[in-house]
């Protein structure tokens, strides 16, 4: 823990920048830090943002005690109230511009994108707490979760886009593969009835194949029994003739 001794405003938010929780800044008196209340409470609540205490001599505060952090609790809520009227001020401003066709809106606070991403993650993952967060990006609460939100809403949106682009992919893979079903089903189809065809054609073929054996058999049987009949008329004229000469 260190104790940082700042003589004007800028050497305190130059301070600031650099706290670590549980360091303390000091000072002689609160006119010596801020110029003007919204000037010390925008300081106070820095401060609370790091996580830092805060002790000045003269007015004898120091938030390291009871006393002094309901004080500072106490001028954290003056800070927020403040900050709420002059929110709705801005709003009536915007919407009385916004009629007048003359609101642009505001220009984004600059945040290193990388370094934000990596104390989000911290914080997310619970290794840091949302206000050690805040102190390390030096932003506020209201942007620091604004642009959490964000990014929120970036990611829900990205993570549809992926499922919409992976729905899309699943139903052209399905509907392609019903294609590629249904040209193989004619494919099949077509040489079934190529197969029927040649089969059909090979039994014909087979059928006359079989019916001239059948008559090859019938040719071959008729001259054998000619040739036997053939036969016996000649044993029986050889008789004959065998009788004659006798």
């Amino acid at each position: 823990m260190s104790t940082w001794t700042p003589k004007d405003r800028k050497a305190l938010l130059t301070a600031i920048k650099q706290l670590q929780p549980g360091d303390c800044v000091e000072a002689d008196s609160l006119s010596d830090l801020a110029g003007s209340v919204k000037e010390l409470l925008d300081a106070l609540e820095q401060l609370g943002a790091r996580q830092a205490d805060f002790v000045s001599r003269q007015e004898q505060i120091d938030t390291r005690t009871e006393q002094g952090e309901q004080l500072f609790r106490f001028c954290a809520a003056l800070n927020a109230l403040d900050q709420a009227g002059r929110r709705e001020k801005q709003r009536k401003g915007i919407e009385r511009a916004r009629e007048e066709g003359k609101y642009r809106g505001r220009k984004p606070i600059a945040v290193d994108e990388e370094l934000f991403d990596s104390v989000a993650a911290l914080w997310q993952s619970g290794q840091i707490s949302a206000r050690q967060a805040m102190a390390r990006l030096d932003l506020k609460p209201n942007t620091f979760y604004r642009r959490i939100k964000e990014r929120e809403e970036l990611k829900m949106k990205d993570y549809k886009k992926v499922e919409h682009e992976i729905r899309s992919e699943i139903k052209e893979a399905a509907k392609q593969s019903r294609k590629d079903l249904d040209e193989l089903k004619k494919q099949v189809r077509s040489e079934a009835k190529e197969l029927k065809k040649a089969a059909d054609e090979k039994l014909e073929l087979h059928d006359v194949e079989r019916e001239m054996f059948h008559d090859r058999i019938r040719a071959e049987a008729e001259h054998h029994d000619a040739v036997k009949q053939l036969k016996k008329d000649v044993e029986a004229e050889a008789k004959e003739l065998k009788k004659l000469v006798d």
